[in-house]
């Protein structure tokens, strides 16, 4: 009996051991061949993702952009901005104090209502809703309590702060 050398230096040892060798070899291009469809399927779909990705890019390069300058203006500004007072430049220190009181003494809704006017001015509820970011039957029932206690004057549709001296 014959025994063939294979290349690592192994001995086949019988014809049956050399007819499953064939086997399994065939066994292994068959899954060659699957593993190549595979990874040219995959390419083609990274192509696509590519060229996917190059035309988001094109298309919110200019949002992109405005974005930019929009934060590059922001920038210094902290994530905190709580410590910035945004009231109305004309308003009398007097005045800011006893606001602020009114603020803390009412809290909640009340107090963001009081802040929302300070900064905004007449307001119509709607805005005074969306500026506070509150349910729209919270927004008839703070307005009955700043009336109640007289901080607010309406005109026709908008609310209004009163004068405080």
């Amino acid at each position: 009996m014959r025994q063939q050398l294979l290349s690592d230096g192994a001995l086949i040892a019988s014809p049956d051991e050399e007819m499953k060798l064939r086997v399994r070899i065939d066994e292994l291009e068959a899954q060659m061949q699957i593993l190549r469809a595979d990874y040219k399927a995959i390419a083609r779909e990274n192509d696509h993702l590519v060229q996917a990705m190059a035309n988001l890019k094109r298309v919110l390069a200019p949002l992109h952009g405005a974005l930019g300058q929009v934060f590059g203006e922001l920038k210094g500004v902290p994530d905190d901005c709580e410590q910035f007072e945004f009231t109305a430049p004309d308003m009398s220190l007097q005045r800011k104090k006893v606001w602020e009181a009114w603020k803390e003494k009412l809290g909640g809704l009340p107090a963001r209502f009081i802040e929302a006017l300070l900064v905004h001015g007449p307001m119509t509820r709607t805005q005074l809703r969306i500026a506070v970011g509150c349910a729209t039957g919270s927004v008839g029932d703070t307005i009955y309590k700043l009336n109640r206690a007289g901080l607010i004057n309406k005109n026709g549709d908008k609310v209004s702060l009163k004068e405080m001296q």
